[in-house]
């Protein structure tokens, strides 16, 4: 089964959308991490969610800790790309599942999310 793939993430990096899909995962839901669309996410009943932190990563932040505290997201991961260490600052103990990474790692860092929901 193909997995889906929810992705919160700036115009700039729009090419991780593209690097998701030719790795085989279907990506039904691409936004910025503004407003509080985001918060219709479960609805897709997603296998994970990506949540970009290079920029306003207070935003993308408060949103991994708004979706991990959601129910029907409950076991699913959730992955921040960041360049910066100091972007993920206080995530850790707020978001279940949680798994950083930087944007070269981030296909790597899925597959290895994903292989551990199998």
């Amino acid at each position: 089964m193909i997995s889906k793939i929810a992705v919160l993430c700036w115009e700039e990096s729009r090419p991780w959308v593209s690097a998701l899909r030719q790795n085989g995962y279907s990506v039904p839901w691409v936004e910025e991490p503004k407003g509080d669309s985001y918060k219709q996410i479960p609805r897709l009943e997603p296998d994970l969610v990506l949540i970009d932190l290079t920029r306003l990563p207070d935003q993308g932040k408060a949103m991994a800790v708004v979706l991990a505290g959601n129910e029907a997201l409950s076991g699913i991961p959730i992955v921040v790309v960041s360049e910066k260490d100091s972007a993920t600052r206080g995530l850790k103990g707020k978001v279940e599942n949680l798994i950083l990474t930087n944007p070269s790692e981030l296909v790597t860092a899925v597959k290895s999310a994903l292989s551990g929901k199998d």
